[in-house]
């Protein structure tokens, strides 16, 4: 029958639902804890809060480091803040009692000047305990880096990468659609993006992984964000954007290496963009020039990047690890967890 991988999960927000939700449907995987700050969430059963039919006979503990400190599991999932910083203790106190970490916090996607002290800490403590960690998902963790990284594969000379993302926000949901500021007018947005509300989490960490794919040093990287403006009257499920609003963000991060801009990322995400895609430009020996049409959908993507990066997780080294530390991640079979499972995961 095989061993089964235990697993706790913090964080409830939209996308950690989602990766609890598809978690409960994966062969071979049983959440035995769960944890979520939010005081609506408190002692409410996981299936109320999935929407699930029946209950699942685990109630959400709103104490996250209480949680932590008593947890045991083979792995623990992090959903709950994209600080590095803001995630830090929990993430140290998982580890200690040798639990192997996978969040969604993008900051810790890859390190930057701002946060290569906590990466180094947390790297310590991680090989220490002989487990792992790693953060991914859909973007930052595939679209804008370790994809484009892959696609270099057949290049023998690469001299810039551009990856731009246009994502229509009406079709995602309304804390995505808040994120990106729609519906506020210009002073709002402003103060909104002074104030660090308004912003997508994660360019920064895309430019350094593919700098550091290619072996690149940057001598910065330089992020803007402007407001996509309405032209005319928008309606979402949830909002109204009246003509000359704020409809989303268009956000760019440039790297710069000997003095020159060797990665480009471009980054619509607005209510209303037109033409929804991914699109990968590597300028080199061949050129190559990819787009997926309609983009890669980010909540569900999001999901099974985390669940379909578990078996690699599990059989790498000890440490704090980057999408570029593990083997082509791909999707799993039914069952497949499972049967690696059954084999035996790589001693550490």
């Amino acid at each position: 029958m095989g061993r089964v991988l235990t697993v706790v999960h913090c964080g409830l927000g939209p996308i950690g639902q989602g990766i609890a939700r598809m978690l409960l449907q994966t062969e071979g995987v049983r959440i035995v804890g769960v944890s979520d700050v939010s005081a609506s969430k408190a002692g409410k059963d996981l299936g109320e809060i999935l929407g699930l039919p029946k209950k699942v006979r685990l109630k959400i503990d709103p104490n996250g480091e209480r949680f932590a400190k008593r947890a045991k599991a083979d792995v623990a999932v992090v959903c709950t803040t994209s600080s590095a910083k803001g995630i830090k203790p929990l993430i140290a106190t998982l580890v200690s009692r040798r639990i192997n970490v996978i969040t969604t916090c993008e900051e810790l996607a890859f390190p930057t000047p701002a946060t290569q002290a906590i990466f180094k800490d947390l790297d310590k403590l991680a090989k220490s305990k002989k487990v792992s960690i790693l953060a991914t998902g859909v973007n930052p963790g595939f679209v804008m880096d370790a994809l484009a990284a892959m696609m270099t594969a057949p290049c023998v000379k690469v001299e810039r990468i551009a990856v731009a993302r246009v994502v229509d926000a009406g079709t995602r949901r309304l804390s995505l659609q808040r994120k990106v500021g729609a519906g506020l007018n210009a002073h709002q947005f402003r103060r909104a993006l002074t104030e660090g509300h308004v912003q997508h989490v994660g360019l920064s960490q895309s430019a350094h992984m593919l700098a550091a794919a290619l072996g690149w040093k940057l001598d910065k990287v330089e992020e803007t964000i402007d407001a996509a403006i309405a032209p005319r009257d928008l309606d979402t499920d949830n909002l109204r954007i009246p003509a000359g609003a704020t409809a989303g963000i268009k956000q760019h991060a440039r790297g710069y290496r000997n003095g020159q801009v060797v990665v480009s990322l471009d980054l619509q995400m607005y209510v209303g963009a037109e033409s929804p895609r991914d699109h990968i430009l590597i300028e080199g020996i061949p050129k190559i020039d990819m787009t997926v049409a309609g983009g890669i959908a980010g909540d569900v993507a999001t999901a099974a990047i985390v669940i379909n990066s578990l078996p690699k997780l599990l059989a790498a080294p000890a440490g704090l690890l980057t999408m570029l530390d593990l083997p082509l991640v791909h999707a799993l079979n039914p069952g497949e967890l499972k049967e690696r499972l059954a084999k035996g995961t790589k001693k550490r």
